[in-house]
Formats: C-alpha cells, structure tokens, sequence
C-alpha cells in the first residue's frame, strides 16, 4: 500500500541495469492502480556511460553490457501517472507549467512492481520503447516505432521478448482512446496536486539503486 503524500521513486529497468529514476509524489493509492505526481522543474535521471556517452551513442549489444551512471536533469512539464497493476503500460497526463493539461501518453511497459528498501518506497517497471501518443481531442499516433523495430532485430541485447504483447497493450490503449472511455473521458484533466506536498527530493538518496536478486 502506498500512502498518499509519501515520495515513490520510479525506477526503469533494462535487463536488470537502471535506465531512468524519477521521484514522484504519491496522489492515491487506488486498489487496482497507484496515481503519482511530479510536478514542472522536478528532477529526474537519466544514464550514461562512465564516459559520458548517453543511449542514443552506444551500440545496444554495448550498452546493455555496461555499468552506467546516473545524470540528473529537469523535466519541463507536470506528469499525472497512473499505473494500474497487471496492466501492461501506464498513462501520463502531461501539464503546463500553467497546470493546463495538454496531451495523454501512454508508456507500453512491464506492469508495475511495488517495492520498500528501508524508508525508501518505489515501482520498478521495464520501459518498452514503443509508445502511444494522444492529443485532448483523442487522436493518436504511435512513437518510436522505428526505434523499436531496429531493438528486436537485436535479442540478445534488447529487454523486449514479446514484440506481439507490446502491441496488443498499445492496441488495448489505442481502443479506449477512440470509445472515450476511462482514462480518456476526461478524468483528472482538471487535477491540481495540493500545496501542502513538500517539493520532491533533488539528490539521490542512499538505496536508490538496490535492486534484489
């Protein structure tokens, strides 16, 4: 159970190698789903390379052999992110610095797994690549298809296994967005986190790359 108010460090994981942290603000711990806020300006990690050489300059077979280390940065716009359990992908809605709502997306990814190192609380998952972008009107498009297609060509090096479960998550997303139903009806578009929430850590805290065995 996660506990509304507390930090939750989200965690992506490839091939048991960290690829991304970000700490977000717990919003509601709803039974079937877990609902996260991290606000405009908030930071987040991203990996690279001892040598600095980030994902997009290395050879995958390379990269997923490597130790990394982590690089902070900012991002730019609010995120809402729900992600329901024993799904596979979770939705974000993406905020202005205003707090006006401007675009769902849909992140195809292993369905979340909750986990408590000491004081520390977080969700791991296994980002896809493939993803599923869509617009207030419920348009959609993919994203990163060609990135996607050019990993599986590469299983000996990739974290996918199952091109055909990938798509069918994202096909199951592309159904909801066109009837209008939950989580694109509207809901949460108008969500505004509460001013009582400390601001969300900016260093790493001890644990944070514990993964067990």
């Amino acid at each position: 159970m996660i506990v509304p108010g507390e930090t939750v460090w989200l965690r992506h994981l490839q091939r048991r190698r960290l690829g991304l942290v970000v700490p977000f603000r717990a919003v509601a711990d709803l039974g079937d789903a877990v609902l996260l806020w991290a606000p405009p300006d908030a930071a987040a990690w991203h990996f690279t390379l001892p040598d600095g050489r980030g994902m997009g300059r290395v050879p995958l077979p390379e990269w997923s052999a490597s130790d990394r280390v982590p690089v902070p940065h900012t991002i730019d716009h609010g995120v809402l992110s729900w992600h329901p359990r024993g799904r596979d992908y979770s939705i974000r809605w993406f905020f202005r610095p205003d707090g006006t709502f401007f675009r769902w997306y849909a992140n195809l990814e292993a369905p979340p797994a909750l986990w408590r190192h000491g004081d520390l609380t977080g969700l791991d998952t296994t980002d896809w690549d493939l993803d599923v972008v869509i617009e207030p009107d419920r348009t959609w498009r993919w994203k990163d298809e060609e990135l996607f297609a050019s990993r599986l060509t590469m299983p000996g090096a990739y974290w996918v296994d199952d091109e055909e479960r990938v798509r069918r998550a994202g096909r199951e997303v592309i159904a909801l967005a066109e009837s209008g139903g939950f989580p694109f009806d509207g809901t949460w578009r108008d969500f505004r986190p509460d001013p009582a929430w400390p601001a969300l850590p900016r260093e790493l805290p001890g644990g944070w790359d514990r993964i067990e065995t």
